[in-house]
């Protein structure tokens, strides 16, 4: 079984590719023994759908606070509340404050 063979993104050498561990999401994370540049190959992305954002505005302008919506969505509360700023720049306000499949608020 052959080697995968990475590329230093800074030096360009394929030789004396080390492991150094992970990211937080996942990603494995690599030295470059040559130039010592340390580089992550395929890094992961950390999104939240655009439904979760959604999601996130409609509860805060239902007037729950950012903790709250934070800990019923999975996330850090800073998230809701520049997704909130972001949308009032824009000048949105169309998040729908109506119930939603299951009838709730």
């Amino acid at each position: 079984m052959e080697k995968e063979q990475r590329e230093c993104p800074n030096c360009g050498s394929t030789e004396h590719q080390h492991s150094i561990g992970k990211t937080s999401s996942g990603s494995r994370r690599y030295r470059c023994m040559i130039c010592k540049r340390e580089y992550t190959p395929n890094p992961k992305k950390h999104e939240y759908t655009q439904g979760e954002r959604k999601e996130a505005l409609r509860l805060l302008l239902l007037g729950n606070s950012g903790r709250a919506v934070g800990k019923a969505l999975g996330m850090n509360k800073s998230n809701a509340y520049r997704w909130a700023m972001e949308a009032q720049k824009r000048g949105l306000s169309a998040v729908d404050k109506s119930r939603d499949e299951n009838g709730r608020i």
